[in-house]
Parts: structure tokens; sequence; C-alpha cells
């Protein structure tokens, strides 16, 4: 028995110094995470919606995705060789995460603030501004928003409201 808990303890600890490059990342995106969850949780209670425990779980579940994806990302790049570009894309999926994830945040800080107050007006034009102006600029985030609206089944698209 003591033998198996050495081999998984040197495993992960293996895994752990393979994947220090991104460490930061990875810290940077849990705290993004959490974030959104507790902005999350906190507009739906001033909403007065039920909880939902499989909006929280799904939470946790695409939390693991994301992790799982960059650190997976991450670990290809470096054994083919490319260890400064796999930090680059791991970098690259951070920044697309924090520009989903904030647009999210923002929209349910909306609805937590009351709605003539200062902090209001702020998140809503930090809301407006993400979320409208900057993607009307890129004619190819337009049209896949609504190539992304035309597959989805009805009332479930990623443009919808998040699951948080």
């Amino acid at each position: 028995m003591n033998e198996i808990k050495t081999v998984i303890v040197t495993f992960v600890g293996g895994l752990f110094t393979l994947l220090a490059p991104i460490e930061n990342f990875m810290y940077a995106m849990l705290l993004l995470f959490g974030i959104n969850f507790v902005v999350g949780v906190v507009s739906a209670i001033v909403s007065k919606e039920p909880w939902s425990n499989k909006k929280a779980l799904m939470f946790f579940v695409y939390t693991a995705v994301f992790l799982v994806m960059a650190c997976s990302a991450f670990i290809i790049g470096h054994f083919m060789g490319e260890h400064e570009q796999a930090v680059a894309v791991v970098k690259i999926l951070c920044y697309l995460a924090i520009y989903v994830f904030g647009v999210n945040i923002f929209r349910n800080l909306c609805i937590i603030t009351p709605e003539h107050s200062q902090w209001h007006k702020l998140f809503s034009l930090c809301y407006y501004v993400l979320s409208v102006k900057f993607i009307e600029r890129f004619s190819f985030i337009k049209k896949w928003q609504e190539e992304a609206a035309k597959k989805a089944p009805t009332g479930n698209t990623i443009l919808d409201k998040d699951d948080n």
C-alpha cells in the first residue's frame, strides 16, 4: 500500500513541477472563476432565483474543463519542444476567459447594484463597452455570435445568461 501512495505522490509532484511555468495563470483563472461564481450567486439571490445544484455543479465542471484544457495545451506544446509557444497558448486562453467571464461578471454586477447608483452606472458602462461596442468592431466575432445563436437550441446559447 505504501508503494502505491509513493507512486501517486511522485506522479502528482512531477506533474506540478511540469506545470510550474503556468502556475500563476492557473491561480489567476481560479480567482476569476471564483469571483464569477460569487457574483453569480449574489446576483441570483438579488433576482430571487432559487438555488440550482445543477448550475453550481456545472460551474465546477466547466472550471475543471478549462483548467484541463489549458494544462493539456501546455503539456502537449512542451513535449513538442515548443515551450515558449505553449506558454503563449495558455496566455491567450486565459485572456479569452478573462474577457468572457469579465463580461458575465459586469452583467451580474449590474443586476446586484441599485439601478440609479454610481456603481450601477459604472458597471453598466463597462458591460456595454465590453459586450457591444468592442464586439461590433470585429466582424468575425459578430458573425460567430450569430452562427452560435442559430446552432444552439432556443434559450440556451452562449449569448444568453450563463449558468452561474
